[in-house]
């Protein structure tokens, strides 16, 4: 099959190439390496959003220019593949802005949609705990109705962003006594509540993306939940579907290879076994791009896929391990510090990034899960 976008497509995908080689100039990436957190740029985002690049696909009224789904996956497959910092806005537009649009009422839609389609607003996700990481159905931070409010206690883990973000988007428990997938809630928090502390949790090379979120006596007004009270495991699951769709992965995934192949270059020699490897990998990374647009193209004719968009994250985490794993084979010991030419990265800060491809956004065995059971139709 020849896979090819309309050229509307393709115009719209010069439109945020000619923007990315506008915007992320040397110059830009001397401050931002200076002045900065690490992909983290609210001036990068508010330039993207000025040009109505990071919410297309969102109707005018709430910031967005009513294209396609597919203009959408092309936006975030080259801001991925140009490694630009959108962590101020990511979340925001990829998971949260679709998900209150499809659960939300209109008054929560008018309060945040056009701040995050303008990159005014940011969001941090509030989903794992100590206890809750795959079965999100074991949520133990608890919402207590009081009055106009909830009171919220207890702790998220592995909360991504919370230390430069506005706003929470986490499930909580509002009914204990109900069956696990039903006594849960989605809600909005803002993050400069009283009570609410953060810690960062940092990483195996030092980096500072993940955060402990402590919530204790937390006052929320009830209009922030999003959805139905006790229905927040179903909002999840979109949420979770929104994730790992989109063209974030594919991008993500085009750059280590280039990388890769760029880094090869330099050796002297490169064994057959592992210009092999590298080969395959090129496949896959673009079986996992044509995965993609399938799933963009089925967003796009009112469908919600869900074991798809588990076959587009399978394919593109491990692709970036096997990818990781080749690079090591072909440069040995010393290849773990070889720079690469492009985005001043090394094989070896690639490789102990990769770990955690598989186990984040759920973990490739709940991806395998999902594709047997809702795909195949095997049992459970």
């Amino acid at each position: 099959m020849d896979f090819r976008l309309e050229p509307r497509h393709e115009q719209f995908r010069q439109e945020v190439v000619g923007f990315l080689s506008s915007a992320l100039t040397p110059e830009f990436w001397e401050y931002h390496r200076e002045h900065e957190l690490p992909e983290w740029s609210p001036r990068f985002s508010r330039e993207a959003a000025a040009r109505g690049l990071i919410a297309p696909s969102w109707p005018v009224e709430y910031g967005g220019r009513s294209l396609g789904v597919i203009e959408q996956t092309i936006y975030m497959e080259e801001m991925a593949f140009a490694g630009a910092p959108q962590e101020h806005h990511r979340r925001a537009v990829q998971q949260v802005g679709p998900s209150i649009m499809l659960f939300g009422d209109e008054a929560q839609r008018k309060r945040y949609l056009p701040g995050i389609a303008r990159a005014e607003i940011s969001f941090a996700m509030g989903l794992s705990e100590a206890d809750a990481g795959s079965d999100l159905a074991n949520v133990q931070t608890k919402a207590v109705r009081d009055g106009d409010d909830f009171v919220v206690n207890g702790q998220k883990k592995y909360t991504s962003g919370a230390h430069y973000s506005d706003y929470l988007w986490t499930v909580v428990r509002t009914d204990p006594s109900a069956p696990k997938h039903r006594g849960i809630s989605m809600m909005v928090v803002p993050l400069n509540s009283p009570g609410v502390e953060i810690q960062p949790l940092i990483d195996m090379q030092g980096r500072h993306h993940f955060n402990k979120v402590f919530l204790t006596d937390v006052r929320v007004p009830a209009d922030h939940l999003v959805g139905e009270e006790n229905r927040g495991w179903y909002v999840n699951a979109r949420t979770m579907d929104l994730e790992r769709s989109g063209g974030a992965h594919i991008g993500g995934l085009r750059r280590d290879l280039e990388m890769a192949l760029s880094a090869v270059r330099q050796l002297p020699s490169l064994r057959d076994d592992v210009r092999a490897r590298l080969a395959e990998c090129a496949i896959a990374v673009t079986v996992a791009r044509l995965l993609a647009y399938r799933v963009a193209w089925l967003r796009e004719r009112g469908d919600a896929p869900n074991h798809e968009v588990s076959m587009v994250k399978l394919v593109a985490t491990e692709t970036t391990q096997r990818i990781a794993n080749a690079l090591v084979a072909a440069s040995g010991l010393n290849g773990m510090v070889l720079a690469t030419d492009r985005w001043d990265e090394t094989v070896g800060a690639v490789y102990v990034d990769s770990a955690r491809a598989t186990v984040g956004q759920g973990t490739s065995e709940i991806q395998r899960n999902v594709i047997a059971t809702r795909g195949l139709g095997l049992p459970r």
